[in-house]
């Protein structure tokens, strides 16, 4: 298909005089870009001509000037019609809201009909027949899938809650109810009416207990209306009654303040890791200017670099009420693996890694190198990088003093609040 553009674009610049016999990469580029331009004029073509069918396909016409309407259920339906009149071609354009079909007289009737026989198969529920009801009796609101709405009446009333209950206090022989349903579709109604033989329903010991227990509480709600406090019942047939509040465990609430603190440690824990690795990395950099000078004075002494070492570290090992610096700490690391054999390069390279700082690093690989080379010049270079180091350490010095700055912000705040209460509150009791 490409192909097929090239060679239009070619034929129509050769055509115009844009290009010549022995085309240059210039024409190349002329070519291929018209060629590009004509692919998506195409493109655009055939899908407004894609387009233009498919609209022509929507505006079908009718064979028959009638529409159907939405089945039962379907809900009104919104269609857009066309109206081409007369032999001028006038078009109008018409917006019409299709309802649901409505049900015909006898399909209303069938309609009824089916829904009393419905009422007769769930009225009951699960009780035995009419003559003997004392479950619930199933009175429902809607029939045949929606399409019959049914209203419930009751002689005597009260007898049934609304959800089909037995509700009042029924005599051993019981009490006859009369039910009438009526029936309405779409405006054709129906009445359907049975009796009912309801019969106080039949406990066990401790279901006739709990009903007569809930009677006295009642009762002695209404004889203490006018009371402060309700005098509850201290026995029932014969039997004594010890009455409790019902309290919370509190169990849930107690699984989840474990499960907030486990949480809240663990993630404390892992913050104070941080801030102990954070607080130790700021210590190393303090104490490396130091350390190099102490390391350059005692080499400049006459102290070969062992003995430089061991003194600065049992010199700090020796020290009462010592605080913890971590240099010297991983020193006397040091320290004691050359004297358990390990070679002092190693020592002084793995005193490097340890500390876990580049500068560190560096200095055990220089001192482990200048074992080899000899210790002539190791002064003036760690003199060297301890004053380049003091750089480092005023930049971080700096950066404790901005944090303490912003750590103190809020304190400020608090006090600045005070002061304007301080002076506002007289002020505003003065009027």
């Amino acid at each position: 298909m490409k192909k097929i553009f090239y060679r239009a674009a070619y034929a129509l610049l050769k055509r115009v005089g844009r290009i010549q016999e022995k085309r240059s990469e210039e024409q190349e580029f002329e070519v291929k870009r018209l060629a590009q331009a004509m692919m998506v004029a195409a493109a655009g073509i055939c899908g407004a001509v894609l387009l233009q069918t498919v609209f022509l396909c929507q505006n079908h016409f009718l064979e028959k000037p009638e529409l159907a309407r939405p089945s039962k259920g379907e809900g009104e339906r919104r269609q857009e019609l066309l109206a081409q009149i007369g032999d001028e071609e006038y078009t109008e354009k018409i917006e019409l809201l299709l309802a649901e079909r409505k049900y015909t007289a006898q399909e209303k009737q069938e309609l009824l009909k089916a829904a009393i026989k419905e009422i007769e198969e769930v009225l009951l529920g699960d009780n035995p027949s009419a003559d003997e009801v004392r479950e619930k009796v199933n009175l429902p609101e809607e029939l045949q899938e929606g399409r019959v709405k049914v209203q419930w009446g009751q002689d005597p009333a009260g007898l049934l809650d609304e959800d089909g209950y037995i509700k009042e206090e029924l005599e051993e022989d019981g009490s006859l109810l009369q039910l009438k349903a009526l029936l309405d579709c779409e405006g054709q109604e129906a009445i359907y009416e049975c009796a009912l033989h309801l019969l106080p329903p039949v406990y066990d010991e401790a279901g006739k207990l709990g009903v007569y227990l809930k009677k006295e509480v009642e009762k002695a709600d209404q004889e203490s209306a006018e009371k402060d406090k309700i005098q509850l019942p201290e026995s029932i047939d014969g039997r004594r009654i010890i009455w409790k509040i019902p309290g919370s465990s509190g169990a849930g609430i107690c699984l989840m303040l474990t499960a907030a603190a486990a949480i809240a440690v663990w993630m404390g824990r892992k913050r104070e890791v941080e801030k102990q690795e954070q607080r130790r990395r700021r210590q190393l950099i303090l104490d490396y200017s130091d350390l190099l000078f102490k390391l350059s004075m005692l080499l400049n002494s006459g102290l070969t670099m062992q003995n430089t070492f061991f003194k600065i570290a049992f010199d700090y090992r020796d020290r009462q009420n010592r605080e913890v610096r971590y240099a010297y700490e991983e020193m006397l690391a040091a320290c004691y693996e050359m004297r358990s054999g390990i070679p002092e390069a190693r020592a002084y390279e793995n005193f490097g890694r340890r500390c876990q700082e580049g500068c560190y690093v560096k200095l055990g690989v220089m001192l482990s190198t200048n074992l080899q080379k000899g210790s002539e010049g190791l002064a003036k270079l760690l003199q060297e990088l301890a004053a380049s180091s003091m750089e480092e350490r005023r930049q971080l010095a700096k950066k404790l003093g901005e944090e303490a700055g912003t750590r103190l912000l809020m304190p400020m705040v608090l006090m600045l609040l005070v002061v304007l209460v301080i002076l506002m509150v007289p002020a505003v009791l003065a009027f």
